[in-house]
């Protein structure tokens, strides 16, 4: 066989075993390519998510069934393995997939899919994919989309412990369930965390059991960790928080005594915030009080008889509440605390023109 014949059966057999090649993808220098690099992320609690992948173009061709054969191992882009990466277990579709990077494959077919996790994300496309190097496999059943002329894939749906992973491609959309066991990854993040410089210091401490407070986990674990706090700087934010979960408990005569020392050493601005925060939590008439203890100890400021104002409108006491929006005003209050009582004023139907025409 001479060497033009030599060659032209290394070209025909080449090109049967590689028959997507282009010649942009195997150049040596870094030139653009036909099917342009990309990357979506997400976090979902603490847990990153990533797909990087490039993005073939329908460019007026039959994609399903055609570009991408029915029954065959797609690699869900073009170019090396589309790699899916997370950084902590999650489940897909309800099955663990543990924290890594994969290669992440497809099986079309018309009615369903086959979502494929390789522990392989480092070969060229799906040209090397071998079964027994599966993560996991998952069957899915696609839906018609809008024309997407790229494939595409983002995130929808997304909730603290959980998110949906779209596939776009032609009219084709492939929605893969991500489920994150969010709290159970952060608690064992702030174990660690707890471990670190910033444990010697009430903050982290404080941190770690306010987060268990707000999501309702760990009680016991949100005890210790607030009397770590304590124990490190009593202040009106941490003794707040253990006496409201002392009175969760029903240990009510703890949570008073503890309530009053947080109260006597209250700041301006912690009393105003906690009597907010009591308003927030539906305890209204509590809230009113510590409006009126916060007046009468700091009756010089016009910005305290502005929140009482706002506290006795949400008591519904509309005399009250206009007398402590007047207070306010004819104390010459911050452009803020100013415009926020002529705002309540004109609410309980009070002419503000007064007020509106001078500056403070």
């Amino acid at each position: 066989m001479n060497r033009s014949l030599q060659l032209a059966v290394l070209s025909v057999v080449l090109f049967c075993a590689y028959p997507f090649r282009m010649k942009a993808q195997y150049s040596q220098l870094d030139l653009p390519r036909e099917s342009q690099a990309a990357a979506t992320s997400q976090r979902i609690g603490i847990t990153d998510i990533s797909v990087n992948y490039s993005r073939p173009s329908v460019k007026g061709r039959t994609v399903w069934g055609d570009i991408v054969p029915y029954g065959q191992v797609w690699r869900m882009g073009a170019n090396e393995n589309t790699v899916f990466t997370c950084t902590h277990e999650i489940s897909i579709e309800g099955q663990k997939l543990p924290a890594g990077s994969y290669g992440l494959h497809a099986i079309p077919e018309k009615d369903k899919w086959t979502i494929i996790f390789s522990k392989d994300h480092t070969a060229w496309g799906s040209f090397f994919y071998k079964k027994e190097k599966d993560a996991l496999r998952v069957d899915l059943t696609p839906r018609t989309c809008e024309m997407t002329e790229q494939v595409t894939f983002s995130f929808a749906d997304v909730k603290k412990d959980g998110a949906i992973l779209l596939m776009r491609w032609e009219k084709m959309e492939v929605p893969i369930n991500i489920g994150v066991d969010a709290n159970g990854i952060i608690l064992a993040s702030i174990d660690e965390q707890l471990r670190g410089l910033g444990a010697f210091a009430w903050e982290v401490w404080y941190e770690a059991a306010h987060y268990c407070h707000e999501e309702k986990i760990a009680p016991e674990r949100a005890m210790k960790w607030v009397d770590m706090s304590i124990a490190r700087g009593a202040n009106f934010e941490n003794q707040t928080l253990k006496a409201t979960m002392l009175e969760e408990q029903g240990k009510t005569a703890e949570a008073t005594a503890l309530h009053k020392t947080m109260i006597d050493g209250a700041t301006n601005a912690q009393l105003n915030t906690y009597a907010y925060q009591l308003a927030n939590q539906g305890k209204v008439d509590e809230a009113v009080r510590m409006f009126e203890l916060n007046a009468k100890r700091h009756a010089d400021d016009p910005n305290v008889h502005d929140s009482l104002g706002e506290g006795y409108m949400m008591a519904g006491n509309k005399t009250a509440a206009i007398k402590a929006f007047k207070k306010s005003l004819s104390m010459n209050p911050p452009e803020g605390v100013k415009a926020n009582s002529i705002k309540c004023l004109k609410k309980l139907g009070v002419d503000t023109t007064v007020w509106e025409g001078t500056k403070s």
